[in-house]
Formats: structure tokens, sequence, C-alpha cells
């Protein structure tokens, strides 16, 4: 039995990898991201459950077991299967168990590679639970691949101009590097024996000047690979970077920070590849053929020596590529960990300081960049051992030519000059050849950072734009807002939503109550399409959510967090953030004043232009949630839905501004509470428990209702 070993590609994919591998056995090849999606992996990784759930989708049958020892001895059981573990008895893993002789487990681990253990040694990590999977009669095998690197080859032909005059610059330098060559030939040759002293100088001073425009076209084709390099970084890296903008909310909540951030510097290893690709195929090939039929006709046997060492070359690529292969995989997601605990640590660096946890932290990212290191170390160390031995295979070569190349010229077969020329002109042959099959490593690592990179482009984007919903009237939002029946779940996990049946009516001040966890927040983030409904529909006026372009939904409908993001820049850039339209100064003030933030910024020297540092860490928790409200109704959506947007005002000021908020008649507004006096103040009161809406109405009818509301009441008060 054979089994391609799959490697997981972030830290939490154990799960998806082992699926992706029992789905290759039977011919089928899904990408990664397609079975996260389907599995519902998270940053807590993938359960059982979601395994089974996910397997299922491809017409398999699945069964989950909890089992001991004896499985192993069953002649009946199904191979492959995937068993759950526990690693050092710290975090949990999912392997493939592919093939069992005698005592001797065949484990495919889509974290360390292709594995023999004993049972008892298995044994001391496993939790017993193992999923059992086969096709079923409508199982048929299909391939969905994600694309190759070969799919940046058009980026290349765009740059054709450039890559061009790379090429002419590269033909004129080894040209002159060739002639070059035959000046020791006739300075051993010719000139001396035969004392021609003024064609010497006349040639020595054309050499001269040859050699001066040598250095200026390579100082032309550094400057040009560098143009070349950058605008290939623009193309994919931006590229990159553009398509993670536009993904759904639930790829972010699902992946942590720093494995996107490691697939936007995994670009560099594709774009070096490319270039180097580029630069083999027009310029490098050509130069062997050249040079080589040169030498041919130099001298034949020197240059079948020269040619012989070829398989040496080639075998000593050949025995490198599986490690390269692994030891690429490991080092990317060894990177991938260590940037996310960075940026972790870094959002959470006032959690840390209060609790006096720097050292634990460092502990953690140190012995994180240790692992990281050790994976770098292995593959630049397997590295230096290729590069001795070629360089090896080089030296022996050159050796040998010299060798034998004198007794030729002992023999009268060549000269001394021919056979100097031929040893210079070698280089021009096989460094050319060296950089061909140096691709190698370069393709292999930019065939993993591909794989990655690529596995983010394949996750469509949130919708776009079409046709019919170009006719989408945005009056729609000025109208009732139907909810029917929603339910949702992250992924797999437990429904944080069940049945919610309500409606808000056009210009109606709603407070959606409940204790933590109840499902409010959720509720607010699906009315703005940051994630999608398992059941039941939003309907703006008589239009479903779903057919409404995300962008003009978002236009209409604004969602303010309970921290909102800010950017380095000035107040008013921060306030503008994101407007399509021109805004007067005096709007600007008038708002400013109804969220009383006009007060704090006349007391800055510089007013609207003060600066506000990242993450606007030079503002109170007030401050910025003013900022935020202002920012919101700039905006002049129809809709808001306030997440707890005032929560980090004192009582006095939140009153003052809920109450201007509460006089704008043209605004539906949703406000997520925990102080129930924004409660009183509103037209209706929805009221959420354990992700059910138990109670709707007013103030006066929910505070003696004897329900949830008046409990929350009471205790609030």
């Amino acid at each position: 039995m054979t089994m391609k070993l799959i490697k997981q590609q972030d830290e939490k994919d154990c799960g998806v990898a082992c699926l992706a591998m029992i789905l290759n056995y039977y011919k089928t090849e899904v990408p990664i991201n397609k079975l996260r999606e389907i599995s519902g992996t998270d940053t807590d990784g993938t359960s059982a459950f979601g395994l089974k759930t996910c397997i299922e989708k491809f017409n398999f049958d699945c069964q989950a077991i909890q089992a001991d020892s004896t499985v192993w001895r069953e002649k009946d059981l199904t191979l492959p299967l995937i068993a759950h573990i526990l690693v050092d008895q710290k975090y949990f893993h999912y392997v493939v168990i592919y093939k069992i002789q005698g005592d001797i487990l065949y484990i495919a681990d889509p974290g360390k590679g292709l594995l023999k253990q004993t049972i008892k040694e298995f044994e001391a990590q496993w939790t017993g639970v193992l999923l059992l999977m086969t096709p079923n009669t409508e199982y048929q095998p299909s391939v969905e691949k994600v694309k190759n690197i070969s799919s940046y080859f058009p980026i290349i032909l765009k740059q054709k101009g450039i890559i061009f005059h790379i090429v002419l610059a590269s033909f004129f330098i080894t040209l002159f590097g060739v002639l070059s060559s035959y000046y020791f030939q006739g300075i051993i040759d010719y000139f001396i024996p035969n004392s021609l002293i003024s064609t010497f100088n006349v040639i020595s001073i054309g050499l001269i000047f040859m050699s001066i425009f040598q250095v200026i076209f390579e100082y032309v084709r550094g400057y040009l690979l560098i143009i070349l390099g950058q605008r290939m970084s623009i193309s994919i890296m931006l590229s990159y970077f553009k398509h993670v903008l536009k993904l759904p909310m639930s790829f972010f909540s699902t992946r942590k920070s720093g494995e996107i951030i490691s697939r936007f510097l995994d670009a560099n290893k594709i774009i070096d590849a490319l270039a180097s690709a580029t630069l083999s195929i027009f310029l490098d090939i050509g130069m062997v053929i050249t040079i080589g039929i040169t030498l041919f006709i130099q001298n034949k046997e020197l240059f079948i020596i020269a040619l012989g060492t070829l398989p040496f070359y080639i075998l000593a690529i050949g025995i490198f590529v599986k490690s390269f292969d692994r030891l690429n995989e490991e080092e990317m997601t060894a990177g991938a960990m260590v940037n996310s605990s960075i940026i972790e640590s870094l959002k959470g660096i006032e959690t840390i300081k209060s609790y006096n946890g720097e050292e634990k932290v460092y502990e953690k990212v140190d012995q994180q960049f240790i692992q990281l290191m050790k994976k770098a170390f292995k593959k630049a160390n397997l590295d230096n051992i290729q590069q001795g031995l070629k360089h090896s295979i080089q030296l022996i070569s050159t050796v040998l030519i010299l060798w034998i190349g004198s007794f030729f010229v002992m023999d009268g077969i060549i000269s001394l000059g021919q056979l100097i020329t031929f040893n210079a002109l070698l280089v021009f042959f096989t460094d050319p050849l060296q950089s061909i099959i140096n691709l190698q490593t370069k393709i292999q690592t930019a065939q993993v950072a591909n794989r990655r990179i690529n596995e983010i482009f394949y996750i469509e984007p949130e919708k776009k734009k079409n046709e019919t919903e170009k006719n989408i009237d945005p009056s729609i939002f000025h109208n009732d807002i139907t909810i029917k029946n929603i339910s949702f779940s992250y992924g797999m996990k437990e429904p944080v939503l069940e049945g919610i049946t309500t409606s808000i009516s056009s210009g109606e001040k709603v407070a959606l109550v409940g204790v933590s966890g109840s499902g409010k927040s959720t509720l607010a983030k699906l009315l703005v399409h940051f994630y999608t409904p398992s059941e039941g529909e939003i309907l703006y006026q008589r239009v479903n959510m779903q057919d409404i372009d995300t962008h003009l939904l978002r236009d209409h409908v604004t969602y303010v967090p309970q921290e909102s993001f800010f950017f380095h820049g000035t107040i008013i850039e921060n306030l503008l953030f994101g407007l399509s339209k021109n805004i007067s100064f005096n709007r600007i003030i008038q708002v400013c004043e109804m969220v009383q933030l006009l007060e704090f910024i006349n007391q800055q020297p510089l007013r609207f232009d003060t600066l506000i540092e990242e993450g606007a860490s030079n503002l109170s928790g007030g401050q910025k949630q003013r900022l935020a409200l202002a920012r919101a109704l700039l905006k002049d959506a129809e809709i808001l839905l306030l997440d707890e947007a005032t929560s980090g005002l004192d009582t006095i000021l939140e009153h003052k501004i809920i109450n201007n908020l509460i006089q704008l008649s043209d605004k539906t507004i949703l406000f997520i509470a925990h102080r129930l006096s924004i409660a009183k103040a509103s037209d209706k009161i929805l009221v959420m428990d354990g992700g059910v809406l138990v109670e709707q109405g007013t103030h006066a009818e929910l505070r003696y209702h004897g329900g949830v509301y008046q409990k929350l009441w009471e205790i609030d008060d």
C-alpha cells in the first residue's frame, strides 16, 4: 500500500491534511482550503465530527469509533484510517495509519512525514479515537487542483521588453568574457613567441575598453534585474494582499494573522525562482549550447570529459530533492508559527505586562524560534553539502582537463594557449549549466510557497457586483428589515443562533440585550453579511441579503464594533476613512458635536490635524469610541449597528450621545448594549438568551413581564 504524504500548510491543518491524503489514496484531489471550509477548521483545529462531515460530502461512509489495542489485530480493519493522538501531552493531532505489518504501524504524519512506530509506542499517545472511511457506491474520483507555478508565466511575459534587454546585456557580457579568454591564447601562442609588440599593444588597449564596457553592461543588467524583481513583486505580492482584503470574514476568523502574513513573505521565493528560470530559459540554455559547440570544435576529447561530469551533477541534485521539499515545508510552517506568536504578543502587550507575563511569552517565542532556526539550519546545511558536492565535481573536472590537456600539449595535439583558453571558456559552459541545475532548489522552494499562496487564492472573495445587482434600488435600506428563522454556527461548532425571527421598522431604534455569549454581536454581524446564516433569511425590504452586493450593503448598513480600527494619521483622515463622497467641514463639526467629540478636538493644538498613533494608542477608550461613532455618522448610512459602541463612556456622556442618536429620525439604529438605560430609551427591545430570541417588546411591556429582561433590569438596577 502506497500513501502520498501531504504536509499541513498551517499549524491547525493536520486534520484536513489527513483527509487530503485519504482522498488522494482514492484518486481524488481537493485543495486544502476547500476541506478547511467544509470541515469547519478554525484556530482551534478540526473536530472529529467536522472531519466525518467533510469526508461524507465526497460520498464516503465514515465511522468514528473509540477503540483499544485489540483493533490493530483485526483482519478486516479498513485502511487507510485517521487516528487522533496527543503529542507531548500538549496538543491534539491527527495522523493517517495506512499499513500494519506485525507490530509495526506505518504512519503518514502531516507534520513530521512518513514514520514507523510499534503499536506500543503509538498507544502511548493515541487517544483511542479512530475515523474509518471507505467510498460508497456513489463515489466518483475527481481532481480539483490549485494553480501551479506556471500560472505566473503570463506575469513574466508582460515584462518581455525588460527581459530582452537583460538577455542582450548578458550576451555582451559573455561575449566580452569569451573574447578575453582568447587573449591569453594569443599572448602565449603568438605575441610573445613572435614579439608582435605593436599588435599586442593595440589588442591590449582594446581589451581595456572592452572590460570597461563589460562593467557597464553588468551594471545595466543588475539595474534591469532590480526593476524586473520589483515589477514581479507588485504583480504577485500586492495581488495576494488585494485578494486577502476581499475575502469573507470567515477566512480571518479561522486563521492566525501570522499564517496569512507568512504567505505574503513566501512570495519572495516565487519571484526569485521565476527571475532565475526566466534568465535560464532565455540565456543559460543558449549559452550552454553555444559555448558547448565552441568547446567541441576546440577539442572533442576534452569536451567529452567536461560533459562526462553532467551525470554526477544530476546525481548530486537528485539525492537531495525529497529532503529539500520536506525541509522547505517545515521551515515555512515554523516561520508562520513564530509570526503568529509575535503578532499575538504585540496585540496583547497590555495584558502581558499586567500579569508580568513577559518571561512566559518570551519562552514560548524562544522555543518556536529555536525550532525555526533548527529547520533553517538543516536546510542551509543541506544546501551547503549539495554546493560542496557540486564544487568538488567542478574542481575534479578542471584538474582532469588540465591533466589530460597537458599530455595533449606535450604530444603537440594542441598548443599551451589552446589549453589555457579551453579551460577559461569552460567557465562559460559550467556556470550557466550550474545555473540551470541550481534552478531545482529554487523551483522546489517556490513550489512549496506557491502551494501555500494558491491555497489562499483558491478561496472565493466576497460576492462581487454583477449585472442583476446593479439594478437593486438603494431605497430598500429606507424600509423594514425582516429576519426569518435565522440560525448560525461557526463551522461545525454548536449553534450560536437558533430560529431568530423578528422585524425592524424603518427609522426604529432597537436595543438588543442579553448576557455575554447570548449571540447579540453575531446577529449584528449577520445583518452586515460578515457571515452567512446557516438557515433562514435576512430581507431588506423584500430583497434577500445574499442577493445584495456586499459593497452596496455596507454602503448603507454600517457596523461599529466595541473596538474600532484606527490607522496612523490625523483625526480628520481617520474621520473620513472609507468615505466615497465629499463631506463639508460644517457637517464634520456638526457630527463631532453630536458625539461629544468637538470639545476634545478643540483642546488639541493641531485640532483636526492632531496625529493619531498606530491603533490610536494615544487616545482613551472613550475617545476612540466617540471617534468611531463620528466616522459612522459621517458615512451617513441609513442603518447603524452599534455593538457596545458606547461602553467606554461614562454614564452622563453616554446619555447625551444616545439621546442625540435617538433623535435621528431618518436612521434605523440597532443598539447592542449591556446598560439597560439604552434599552429603556429605545422603541423596541430584543432579548437574547443562549442564542434564542426569548422576548421582544417595549421597556414598559417587558419590565414586569417576569422574563429574562426583568431579571436583567433588576440586576442592572
